[in-house]
C-alpha cells in the first residue's frame, strides 16, 4: 500500500510541475504577442507621421 501511495504522490507532482511549465510557456507566448503588437502599433505611428510630414512639406 506504501509504494502506491508513493506512485500517486509522484504523479500528483509530476502533473502539478507540468501544469506550471505549461503555463509559464503560455504566459511568455503571451508577452511575445503584446510585444509584436507594440511594435506594429509603432510602426504604424511612424508611418502616420512620415506621411503627415510630406502632406506638410507639400502644402
Amino acid at each position: 500500500m506504501d509504494l502506491f501511495f508513493y506512485i500517486v504522490l509522484i504523479i500528483v507532482f509530476s502533473l502539478i510541475y507540468y501544469g506550471y511549465v505549461k503555463k509559464k510557456d503560455i504566459d511568455l507566448k503571451m508577452k511575445e504577442l503584446e510585444l509584436e503588437e507594440k511594435k506594429v502599433e509603432l510602426e504604424i505611428k511612424k508611418l502616420e507621421v512620415s506621411e503627415d510630414c510630406k502632406k506638410q512639406d507639400e502644402n
